[in-house]
């Protein structure tokens, strides 16, 4: 007989395969969803040297690393990171920190979370009673955008800005958009007046500052010619400009 030690070896060993597996279904997947393929190349090295559906923390240069050692060329840092920005922008990685612009912390997910969910007959409420039918990863992704919700909330009223946590529309986006429509609101809301040989900053201008904020995000002012340039006068020789528009670190 098969003791029950080798017995439990086996289980975790198949068990560690199957997730590091990158199969056909995955390919399907990137021709489907036109991923290119440095994000395919990225997903593949995630899988197999990372693991599925708890947070880890890679770095894109040991990726780059692998691809030079098995290609003769890495790629640059802009198909780095857009090959990294498609993964997350096809739900296959949720990114949940970032350090640089190459350290991340992110959870891999499987490829069954990415399946379309089916369509489910209606029930008796009284047949749910006492289930729960969300996983764990559910859970996680949920604590996540809580998380999210609170710290916006919170980054806003330092400025005078009040959302609830039902205005999800306005709290559950990427820090950096928080961040550009502040500076947005503080560029706008200003009057400057010269006194004497003193400038003068008067604010108070926005009598709605939540109404204002929700129009600016819709309609992403920072990427209006004359606000983007508003923006690079203030913050331009500052450190900050790069968490405001991450892009520009390449020229550098």
């Amino acid at each position: 007989m098969v003791s029950y030690s080798i017995l439990l070896f086996i289980m975790t060993y198949k068990t560690q395969k199957s997730v590091a597996l990158w199969t056909y279904k995955h390919e399907e997947y990137c021709l489907k969803n036109k991923i290119p393929r440095a994000a395919q190349l990225l997903w593949e090295w995630f899988i197999k040297t990372g693991k599925v559906n708890i947070e880890t923390e890679p770095d894109l240069k040991d990726f780059n690393n692998w691809i030079k050692k098995n290609r003769g060329k890495g790629y640059c840092r802009n198909t780095l990171k857009s090959a990294f920005n498609t993964l997350v922008e096809n739900r296959v990685v949720n990114l949940i920190k970032k350090y640089t612009w190459h350290i991340v912390k992110i959870v891999t997910r499987p490829l069954e979370y990415l399946k379309p969910k089916r369509k489910l007959q209606k029930r008796n409420i009284f047949d749910s009673l006492g289930r729960s039918n969300t996983s764990k990863y559910d859970d996680v992704v949920l604590q996540q955008q809580h998380s999210l919700i609170v710290d916006n909330k919170l980054l806003f009223s330092k400025y005078g800005i009040h959302f609830n946590d039902t205005s999800k529309k306005v709290l559950n986006r990427p820090r950096k958009e928080i961040l550009l429509s502040i500076v947005c609101y503080q560029i706008s809301d200003r009057t400057i007046t010269i006194q004497g040989n003193k400038k003068v900053v008067e604010r108070g201008k926005i009598r709605n500052p939540e109404g204002w904020i929700r129009k600016c995000l819709d309609g992403r002012y920072w990427e209006h010619s004359t606000t983007y340039n508003q923006i690079l006068a203030e913050y331009g020789n500052t450190t900050f400009i790069f968490e405001l528009f991450p892009e520009l670190e390449d020229t550098q």
